[in-house]
C-alpha cells in the first residue's frame, strides 16, 4: 500500500514538474525561417523586440511592422542623408545602437536582423548568448532587392506585408519606366557618382544598376574595381570619362567634409575644365540614401535620379 501511495506521488510530482517546464520553454511557439546565407533560424511566432543593425533593415523593417514591435534602429536611422527612416520614426522607436554585442545584449532583443555587411564575430557572438540572428542578403539588383524584403517579412511573420511591398516597388518602377521610356539607347546621359572620397560605382554594383533603370549611364561601370566598400576611383581619371552630370556627396562622414568646398574645387581645377558636367554647372547635390540605398526605397533611388540628369522629364510644364 505504501509503495503504491509513494508511486502516485512520484506521479503527481512528474506531472506537475512536466507541465511546469512547458511553461517555462514554450518552443510550440518557435518557427524556423532559412535567412539569405541558407542558415536555418528559430524566431518567435510574433517577435517583438527586435533589434535591426542596417541602415537597409531599419527601412523595410519599418515598412512591416509598427514601432512598439522595434527595440531599437541602427545608428543612423534619422539621418536624411543617408536613411530613409525619418527623424520622427526614429524617435517613436527611442534607441539607435551601435554594433557592439554587449550593447545589443543589453536590449534583450527576440530578433536581431543583421546584413552579409555585418562582422561574422559580431553575428556569432550573438548567437552564442542565445538571440536569433536573421542575416539579410546585399542586394545588388532589382530582383534581389524583392528578395530582400520578403525575407525580412518572413523573420518578422509579416509575409502579406512583404509581398504588398514587393507590388508596390513593381508598381513604382513600372510608372517610371513609362515616364523614361522617351530616352533612346543613344539619348541617355553620363552621369557619375561622387563621394568625398573618390569616385564611386563598378561593375556589378546596385548603383549601376539604378542608374541603369534610371536611363542613365553610369560613368564608372566601364572599369573594374576591386569589391570592397571603401575602393574607391582616383578622381583623376574624371576627364577621361567626361560625364553631362555630376552627382555629388552630402553625407559628411569624416570632419572636414564640406559638399560646397568640394564642389568648388572641382569647378576650379584646370584639369576638369573641358569636362561637360563642369562647364555646364551640373553638378547636382545627391544624397548618399539614394547612391547607397538597400531597402525597398530602390525605385526613389531610381526617380532622383532621372530627376537629376533629366530634369526636363519631371517639370510641371512637360507632365
Amino acid at each position: 500500500m505504501k509503495r503504491f501511495a509513494l508511486f502516485l506521488l512520484s506521479l503527481l510530482f512528474g506531472t506537475l514538474l512536466l507541465s511546469g517546464c512547458g511553461k517555462v520553454q514554450p518552443n510550440s511557439h518557435l518557427r524556423q525561417v532559412v535567412d539569405d546565407t541558407g542558415q536555418s533560424v528559430s524566431l518567435p511566432s510574433h517577435p517583438s523586440r527586435i533589434v535591426s543593425l542596417t541602415y537597409g533593415t531599419d527601412e523595410i523593417l519599418l515598412g512591416l511592422v509598427d514601432t512598439s514591435r522595434v527595440a531599437a534602429l541602427s545608428r543612423y536611422a534619422g539621418n536624411p542623408d543617408i536613411s530613409f527612416v525619418t527623424e520622427e520614426e526614429a524617435e517613436a522607436v527611442g534607441r539607435k545602437v551601435d554594433m557592439n554585442a554587449e550593447s545589443i545584449m543589453a536590449l534583450k532583443p527576440d530578433l536581431v536582423i543583421v546584413s552579409t555587411a555585418v562582422s561574422p564575430q559580431l553575428v556569432s557572438l550573438l548567437q552564442q548568448s542565445g538571440i536569433p540572428v536573421y542575416v539579410s542578403l546585399v542586394a545588388v539588383s532589382f530582383d534581389e532587392m524583392e528578395e530582400k524584403v520578403r525575407g525580412v517579412a518572413r523573420a518578422v511573420n509579416e509575409e502579406a506585408g512583404g509581398e504588398a511591398m514587393v507590388q508596390d516597388m513593381e508598381n513604382k518602377k513600372a510608372k517610371l519606366e513609362e515616364k523614361l521610356s522617351a530616352i533612346g539607347p543613344s539619348d541617355e546621359r553620363c552621369a557619375l557618382g561622387l563621394s568625398f572620397r573618390g569616385i564611386l560605382g563598378k561593375k556589378g554594383t546596385l548603383f549601376s544598376e539604378v542608374l541603369a533603370m534610371a536611363h542613365v549611364k553610369d560613368g564608372a561601370a566601364r572599369y573594374d574595381v576591386p569589391k570592397g566598400t571603401n575602393a574607391y576611383l582616383s578622381m583623376e581619371i574624371l576627364p577621361e570619362i567626361n560625364p553631362d552630370v555630376i552627382l555629388m556627396p552630402v553625407w559628411k562622414v569624416k570632419t572636414g567634409d564640406d559638399e560646397e568646398a568640394f564642389a568648388r574645387e572641382i569647378m576650379e581645377n584646370l584639369a576638369y575644365r573641358d569636362v561637360k558636367a563642369v562647364k555646364n554647372g551640373r553638378l547636382v547635390p545627391f544624397p548618399e540614401k539614394y547612391k547607397y540605398v538597400m531597402s525597398q526605397h530602390i525605385t526613389e533611388a531610381i526617380e532622383a535620379s532621372a530627376r537629376a540628369v533629366y530634369p526636363e522629364l519631371f517639370d510641371e510644364a512637360s507632365s
